[in-house]
């Protein structure tokens, strides 16, 4: 082996100390090619320890991720463990502000992470306070961060070594952030993503970059855009879609880039292994390792997470009431149609408020991804399935109003979202109606979180009905007033509702979309929440 990259390994060590290094040379194999694998995670939300998916089997957990991790790493030359994004949300980053999921991948083993828009749900401050138990550097390049604490925490990219050579990493934040999150004031996102990609890459080639990673949390379609329009750039290891993802994209000059994405929640472990000389990337191959039953499990990490998870059962393991029914809240369901679980939700709240004639909660604010089966319902769950804590708000519409979110929602549905993400689909309570997906969908243009223009109202949406005080249904009246209720979420805008946020009479009722859910359940117990064709969904030819 010759001095030259004695000297790289030798900085390599002490780079593993501090983090990151910056060099100034630039890989040159001695004989033969190196082989590399670029381990990747997306989407963990605050998952930390092993959980049923919908087969029923036991996956994921961030033991079992480092345990695989440095397996692989046994197994080739050099390697990198990558995340992609969304690993805080929920009751447990609410409750300990990001701590065991820091510490926790900090044992695990990774290299580099970018934040996603989950970081924000609670405010800046509370991720603030995450990355100062995190060992590792997290990037992102497009976001403009004026607390000066954060913005040291945040770089746009750093310079990796692996086994002699140079990688670049630079990450990208979804441009809307403010509608799906709720990062606060003096956050704010660059949506050129492909000018940024460009620049990135020109910075890290000038540093003398062999490799350049973007790790992105936009989603698929524009992880594609960047690749087609950008050369330069290795790889992405995309996030935010919750899919798995395998595919070369051809960009300018004939520059290909891999774009990965590895699921949610760390049911798999992406690893993309190859071979690599002066000439680049040769021979990539990208695979799916389940992390289950057979995964090998660190104990180091079992250890930060085992003590954090106990004080929170005991916390939150509670029973409230009884359900006679399944109840479930995967996210495949509630985004999908009229789901149990939303309805059990909403009508809590307007048991809650007995004045109120509709509410509606946004599918994406239902969270848990499985099904409770029958039986006691605790606090845990309940956190689990509403982690947010988000107020509810009061607002009066008129019918004509409600109908044109109900239009909204109805085109959250596809096949293609022309207006409204698909965690936005409403579920409701107090009122009946049907889509007929052979109709036009709502289609509009957001900047950000702020609506643009209204290019289709859609009409998708026919048969409305509203709940009588005696249980009879009535017609929706477009000219007449209705009290509904939504999350603060919904009525600020979010999932990109312009119609809740620009009604006049707005009440902020300071009580949290949990507490009437517990209450009910403790009331009614047992409760058993049933699909009741609330929502009828004609599909489209």
């Amino acid at each position: 082996m010759n001095t030259r990259i004695i000297a790289l390994i030798i900085l390599a060590v002490i780079a593993g100390a501090a983090g990151l290094l910056l060099f100034s040379g630039s890989f040159e194999p001695e004989s033969q090619s190196i082989t590399l694998a670029i381990m990747t995670t997306s989407d963990l939300q605050s998952q930390v320890e092993p959980y049923p998916n919908e087969t029923g089997s036991s996956v994921g957990g961030f033991a079992r991720i480092s345990g695989m991790q440095k397996q692989i790493r046994a197994e080739v030359d050099g390697a990198l463990l990558i995340s992609s994004g969304d690993d805080l949300t929920g009751t447990l980053f609410d409750l300990y502000a990001g701590r065991p999921e820091m510490e926790s991948l900090s044992r695990a083993g990774f290299d580099v992470v970018c934040p996603g828009n989950h970081e924000f749900d609670f405010g800046w401050e509370k991720y603030r306070n995450a990355t100062g138990f995190a060992e590792f550097p997290i990037v992102c390049a497009n976001m403009d961060i004026q607390d000066p604490v954060l913005a040291s925490a945040i770089l746009p990219s750093v310079m990796l070594e692996v086994s002699g050579v140079k990688v670049g990493v630079f990450g990208l934040m979804t441009p809307d952030l403010a509608r799906i999150s709720s990062p606060g004031e003096g956050i704010s996102v660059d949506p050129d993503l492909v000018g940024i990609s460009d620049q990135m890459v020109n910075d890290l080639r000038s540093q003398g970059a062999d490799l350049v990673i973007a790790v992105t949390h936009v989603g698929v379609e524009d992880d594609r855009k960047i690749a087609e329009s950008v050369s330069g750039i290795d790889l992405i290891v995309g996030g935010h879609d919750h899919t798995y993802v395998n595919e070369t994209v051809e960009g300018p000059g004939g520059w290909k880039t891999i774009i990965v994405q590895d699921g949610m929640r760390g049911e798999r472990l992406g690893v993309l292994r190859f071979s690599y000389t002066t000439e680049g990337i040769q021979d990539p191959e990208w695979g799916w390792i389940w992390l289950d039953n057979s995964s090998p499990s660190d104990p180091e990490v079992e250890k930060i997470i085992v003590p954090y998870l106990a004080q929170y059962r005991t916390l939150l393991g509670e029973p409230v009431g009884v359900t006679t029914t399944p109840l479930d809240a995967r996210k495949s369901t509630v985004r999908s149609g009229e789901a149990a679980a939303g309805n059990l939700i909403a009508d809590a709240w307007r048991a809650w408020f007995p004045g109120s004639q509709i509410a509606f909660i946004n599918g994406g604010g239902i969270r848990g991804d499985t099904i409770y089966p029958a039986g006691n319902l605790t606090y845990q769950i309940l956190y689990e399935i509403l982690p947010y804590r988000d107020e509810i708000v009061e607002i009066t519409m008129t019918g004509r109003d409600i109908r044109q979110a109900l239009e909204c929602s109805a085109s959250a549905l596809g096949p293609e979202q022309t207006g409204i993400d698909s965690g936005g689909f409403l579920q409701v309570s107090g009122i009946h109606y049907t889509i007929d997906l052979n109709g036009t969908p709502y289609t509009a243009t957001y900047n950000g979180s702020v609506l643009v223009a209204v290019e289709d109202p859609g009409y998708r949406v026919t048969e409305v009905t509203v709940q009588e005080a005696d249980g009879s249904l009535a017609p929706l009246d477009d000219e007449e007033m209705y009290s509904v209720l939504v999350n603060a979420w919904l009525a600020g805008g979010g999932d990109g509702y312009w119609i809740f946020s620009e009604q006049e009479n707005i009440t902020y009722t300071t009580v949290y979309d949990i507490d009437p859910v517990a209450g009910y359940i403790r009331n009614e117990s047992p409760v058993s929440p049933a699909v009741e064709d609330r929502i009828i969904i004609i599909q489209g030819s």
